[in-house]
């Protein structure tokens, strides 16, 4: 039997009616019936479409969006409805070709450019996605959810003054949901800025009168992430998934936090269960594989390795290649490892460039700086002391941090990132130590001693010579080629130089080159540490250490895997063991691929 247009509409209406009471065999059982009869109105394909995508069935959803786009090409909705369906599968290639192709068709619809700047915020192309909003506002100037947007990208993207001047100016509605997004964006600017008390506030006030709402408990968890509070961070996340126990990304956050405080065994559930839900779930395989080898879990182990990489979307291959290459490390299969790794470093290339051109300029730019006149600063009267770690990323640093915050008197920063804040902020770099001391003030401690562990500011060490009394810099190395080995398997997104083993040695040359200048120069506030050495001789080389500071010895130097203190580097459950030289030699399971190493670095001998 055919239907006339008048029918088809009348039974579309019936279906989405049946949808709306929560009926939803029924609405399906009538949409399947337009379907099989080969009816592809546009009303129907749509609203077909948009129903498989409501309960979850995105492959019907997607297949619905291409045939609507071939039968109709000229609607530019149907372009967008599938470019959404790609973001959310993480594919933004075909999601960004989507959206090109409508716009060729109508570069006027100011929608189009608004889900181009989604898609490019997604992968962190933060330039990208200014250009495109700032496009789409130009042609809606009044349209309040493009400037959220673009609050949001330059929040995301540190742009925190821009940011702010935008979100003040927005005059929205108390009760309506933009309100609620503008508080939002308010805390984590705040967030950004290091103003956790305040940005707690925010968010609790907001609790108060919007307590069911997922992005908000997540919001709250990442502040208490990066102030490190995480027992509140994962009290917040247990009321999340209670209200919530569907939305991954607040269980991904608790592995996150039980992994960082050294409660491996409830991480590890914890990102088991994710699979449970998410089979396919990349992140949680990529956490489970650096600390785990699914002994217990044989049948995620089986979905993980049966993974066609070449079906995933950019960033799933990256997750998913380093996933396996860490397995076949456990199985000691290290040529499938080696296959795998080279298969992640190439897709995250491709998706961030390296940036050791910039590196290698900023290491220049503070060699060869003047210092005409040195302030004249009293030591005895510089109430903190900063201990500088220095070196390059898995060096064995993360060990020493943690031997060194068995001190009672020493507050463990971390990585941050307050000296490169504090010289891009102010060019008169007598003011740069204030700027740095305003920075360390905002953590809140009463310690004597802080470490600052930004392995990067050996870039600096004159800047630290010059304007900090009574700072000392720990430089931590370790082999060579263990190192690069170290820097190159693991997947390190905010340093795309990583993702080279050319550029890894490159930088690992220059590191080496500029520490002996700075050693010769500012040799008596530099100690070398060996990480090589600790390990195969914890007691001599870590009772150098301590002696090299003045601080009295004691035995608790010697078992770093009872600190308690929160880690957050990619080291967070290699530091819970005992000191052990088990990852000394690594190298040499690698030996063909680091065969181009080898050369660069004999050519530098």
């Amino acid at each position: 039997m055919k239907y006339d247009t008048s029918q088809i509409s009348k039974y579309i209406q019936i279906a989405k009616k049946k949808h709306k009471e929560g009926n939803l065999f029924q609405a399906n059982e009538i949409y399947k019936k337009l379907i099989n009869q080969k009816i592809y109105s546009y009303d129907l394909l749509i609203s077909y479409g948009l129903f498989n995508r409501e309960i979850n069935n995105l492959k019907i959803a997607k297949n619905l969006f291409f045939l609507c786009i071939k039968k109709y090409p000229l609607i530019i909705k149907s372009y967008i409805l599938l470019a959404e369906i790609l973001r959310e599968e993480n594919n933004f290639n075909d999601a960004l070709k989507t959206l090109f192709a409508a716009k060729k068709i109508d570069k006027s619809n100011s929608d189009i450019y608004y889900n181009l700047s989604i898609t490019y915020r997604a992968f962190k192309s933060f330039k990208d996605s200014l250009l495109s909003i700032d496009s789409a506002i130009k042609l809606q100037p009044q349209n309040q959810i493009y400037k959220i947007l673009k609050a949001d990208i330059l929040t995301e993207s540190f742009q925190n003054e821009e940011a702010e001047e935008l979100l003040t100016n927005l005059k929205l509605p108390k009760d309506s949901f933009l309100h609620f997004q503008r508080k939002i964006l308010i805390s984590k600017l705040l967030i950004n800025q290091k103003k956790y008390t305040k940005a707690e506030e925010v968010l609790l006030n907001l609790k108060k009168l919007v307590n069911k709402d997922k992005i908000l408990y997540l919001t709250l968890s990442d502040l208490y992430f990066k102030n490190n509070e995480l027992e509140k961070g994962i009290f917040i996340l247990k009321e999340g998934i209670n209200n919530f126990p569907d939305f991954i990304p607040l269980r991904f956050n608790l592995g996150i936090m039980y992994r960082n405080l050294g409660l491996l065994e409830l991480s590890i559930k914890t990102h088991i269960e994710i699979l449970l839900k998410d089979q396919f779930n990349s992140n949680s395989f990529y956490e489970l594989s650096t600390m785990y080898d699914f002994s217990n879990h044989e049948e995620q182990l089986k979905t993980l390795l049966n993974i066609e990489t070449e079906k995933l979307s950019q960033l799933e291959k990256i997750y998913i290649c380093f996933s396996k290459a860490n397995i076949y490390h456990l199985k000691k299969d290290y040529i499938k490892s080696t296959y795998f790794l080279k298969i992640a470093n190439e897709e995250k290339i491709k998706l961030q460039p390296s940036d050791l051109r910039r590196k290698l300029n900023t290491g220049q730019h503070y060699r060869k700086i003047k210092i005409n006149n040195k302030p004249n600063l009293e030591k005895k009267i510089d109430i903190n002391r900063y201990l500088f770690i220095v070196g390059m990323p898995r060096c064995g640093s993360t060990l020493l941090e943690s031997i060194l915050s068995l001190n009672p008197e020493v507050k463990d920063m971390g990585e941050v990132f307050f000296l490169e804040e504090s010289l891009m902020k102010n060019d008169d770099l007598i003011d740069i130590k204030k700027l740095y001391d305003e920075k360390v003030s905002l953590i809140g401690s009463n310690k004597k001693i802080y470490t600052d562990k930004n392995l990067f500011n050996f870039l600096y060490c004159p800047i630290i010579y010059n304007f900090f009394p009574n700072a000392r810099i720990i430089y931590c190395k370790r082999n060579p080629l263990d190192n690069i080995l170290s820097i190159y398997r693991t997947n390190f997104l905010n340093q795309s130089f990583t993702s080279s083993l050319k550029d890894i040695t490159e930088l690992y040359l220059y590191h080496l080159e500029l520490m002996d200048e700075y050693k010769n120069k500012f040799g008596s506030i530099i100690y070398s540490y060996d990480h090589d050495k600790v390990v195969k001789n914890p007691k001599e080389n870590i009772r150098s250490l301590i002696n090299w500071l003045k601080w009295e010895w004691n035995d608790k130097y010697l078992s770093p895997q009872k600190s308690k203190r929160t880690v957050f580097t990619a080291s967070s459950a290699q530091v819970r063991q005992k000191i052990n030289s088990n990852s000394s030699g690594y190298w040499k399971k690698y030996d063909e691929l680091l065969n181009p190493v080898r050369n660069l670095l004999s050519t530098c001998d």
